[in-house]
């Protein structure tokens, strides 16, 4: 007696096809949900790294970077540069001071090869642009990096605010309390080029407005004269925004969604969701006095 094998007909086929596309489509947000949520710790991690690295700076130094009177190049250079020897990154440092010392131009680091150079620990594990240096419609080539120095700013009040990135703040500086004042947020450079750049300590370029750069001001428009006639001036600190948008680059904001990573004086880290904009400028200002509680 034969045994015969019944095999499947096309329709069975196309119902099984159907079904594992159907799981696959379901488990597909679930994955990119995963794959934020590892990158969002990624980058939390990166920020508690830095914030190791400036305790270690302060330390040495008693201030937090740059410094031009003790480190002459800081007043070319960026915090970030100053920061290398503490993150396994003492030949960078060392050729970008070099390179400062044999370059007779005051501001001229363009040339540099530091400037080209990605450190992956300034970039932000959801922003995959970064992993190469950029050229801007400018012409100048350059490594960026996901983070920016709070320096202070202006309230709608009219209310000057100095932040832990203002020149030289010591620790003893800041009277509001290291777990209640910020130093380090996340700003995505925008897809223009026109900011970001984490090698020189040039605020802000009146070639193509690009900047800021090491650090940011919120609602000040003096440093940044003259403005990007592109943006209006913003009392906003802290909220959504696009790469494709370049006025997104003077404030706050992430690639995780929902609000951005911070880094405090104390060398914590802690998520604040675009909602806290209100309060940031009383956790950037390291002497305002002003009652404000950190949200959880």
């Amino acid at each position: 007696m034969c045994n015969s094998r019944r095999g499947m007909t096309l329709l069975e086929t196309l119902v099984v096809l159907s079904v594992i596309v159907f799981l696959i489509t379901l488990s597909i947000p679930a994955i990119q949900r995963v794959r934020a949520a590892a990158d969002r710790t990624a980058c939390q991690n990166q920020l508690r790294q830095l914030g190791q690295a400036l305790h270690l700076y302060h330390h040495d130094y008693g201030a937090l970077p740059p410094q031009g009177q003790r480190n002459p190049e800081g007043f070319r250079l960026s915090w970030m540069v100053f920061l290398l020897p503490y993150i396994e990154q003492k030949s960078l440092h060392d050729r970008a001071v070099l390179d400062c010392r044999n370059d007779p131009r005051a501001l001229n680091v363009f040339g540099h090869q530091g400037m080209k150079t990605v450190v992956r620990l300034y970039v932000c594990p959801s922003d995959s642009r970064l992993l190469a240096a950029r050229t801007d419609e400018w012409g100048t080539t350059a490594a960026f990096t996901s983070y920016i120095g709070a320096a202070g700013g202006i309230s709608q009040a009219m209310r000057t605010y100095q932040g832990a990135f203002s020149p030289s703040v010591s620790f003893a500086e800041v009277h509001d309390g290291l777990s209640n004042t910020l130093c380090l947020g996340e700003r995505p450079p925008p897809d223009s080029g026109q900011g970001g750049w984490w090698y020189p300590n040039l605020h802000y370029s009146t070639i193509g407005h690009r900047g800021p750069n090491g650090h940011l001001w919120i609602g000040l428009v003096i440093p940044y004269f003259p403005f990007d006639p592109q943006c209006g001036l913003t009392w906003r600190a802290l909220g959504p925004g696009r790469t494709s948008n370049p006025c997104d680059r003077f404030h706050f904001w992430s690639l995780h969604g929902g609000g951005s990573n911070f880094l405090f004086v104390d060398g914590s880290v802690r998520f604040l969701s675009y909602s806290a904009d209100p309060i940031l400028p009383a956790l950037i200002s390291i002497n305002g006095g002003e009652p404000v509680t950190v949200p959880d």
